[in-house]
């Protein structure tokens, strides 16, 4: 039983005492200076609660009410960051975009955004595999009349694009071949004369190494100071022939390099802009076909 006092202008007491199944046939005696008010508190009297159907119709309300509210924000998020593009501030652009992308993950303009600030419109790709999450998205959630309206706007100029690119490959293959060729002749004459001089000064070293074992190996037999001045001598021969050896080998492995490098295209400087070029275009090309699928 719950009791509440209330103070009165003239000193009086009014006390609320709530009422229920076990205590409303109690019977209280009032005292001369209090008014007593029973207040019942049944079950009968609380508000009924919702059923199963109505708790789900309720969440549901809610649910939907929560992403009208997301997708209002993201759209708001999402002009800002056009805004903000639009008057060259990129970086915080940028910021907007991912959190318009943030409050609606199917907001594909809010993807693409990222993108275009990524990639400065479409024009440079050097940073294009940061933003591969953003990029995927955007081609997943885009519609296709947005797509072929996006097609008709970017593919000739990543076309353009490629075909240059396809065009500065091809320069650079033929600058390729052409210095490979002119180097052929010097590399061959260099791998000949490496192999020769490693196989004069492997000989060396193993004539003796091999007379150092045998001199020292001697000494216990034969007496005299004769061959254990010989054993030196072979043996700082033997030291002075690895050393050459070993430059001979280095030698050898870069003669063989530089010939076998001329009958490989790509090896020159020249061959290797012409692969980046041609991995550049690739990728272009992929982004145009990226927008023209879906829409034939």
């Amino acid at each position: 039983m719950e009791e509440r006092n209330l103070e009165l202008d003239d000193d009086g007491k009014i006390k609320l005492k709530k009422r229920n199944e076990e205590t409303v046939a109690e019977i209280e005696s009032e005292s001369g200076d209090e008014i007593v008010l029973d207040v019942p508190d049944f079950k009968g009297f609380e508000g009924e609660e919702p059923s199963a159907e109505e708790k789900t119709v309720q969440t549901l309300h809610a649910r939907e009410e929560e992403r009208a509210g997301r997708k209002g924000r993201s759209e708001r998020l999402l002009a800002e960051a056009d805004a903000l593009y639009e008057a060259g501030d990129r970086y915080a652009a940028g910021e907007k975009y991912v959190d318009s992308a943030m409050q609606d993950r199917a907001n594909w303009r809010a993807w693409f955004g990222v993108v275009r600030v990524q990639t400065k419109d479409l024009t440079d790709f050097s940073e294009i595999y940061d933003c591969e999450t953003a990029y995927n998205a955007a081609f997943r959630f885009m519609p296709r009349e947005e797509r072929l309206a996006l097609a008709e706007r970017y593919v000739p100029r990543l076309t353009e694009q490629a075909d240059a690119l396809h065009e500065k490959s091809a320069e650079a293959e033929a600058e390729d071949a052409r210095l490979r060729e002119e180097r052929a002749p010097a590399a061959k004459r260099e791998f000949f004369a490496a192999v020769k001089f490693l196989a004069a000064v492997g000989v060396a070293f193993v004539a003796c190494l091999a007379a150092a074992i045998v001199l020292w190996c001697s000494i216990t037999v034969v007496s005299g100071s004769g061959i254990l001045i010989g054993a030196i001598v072979c043996t700082v021969l033997a030291a002075v022939a690895l050393v050459f050896t070993a430059l001979a080998a280095k030698r050898f492995i870069l003669a063989r390099a530089a010939h076998t490098g001329c009958a490989r295209p790509g090896s020159t400087d020249a061959g290797r802009r012409a692969a980046e070029l041609t991995a550049e275009e690739e990728l272009i090309r992929s982004v145009a076909a990226d927008f023209q699928n879906g829409i034939r």
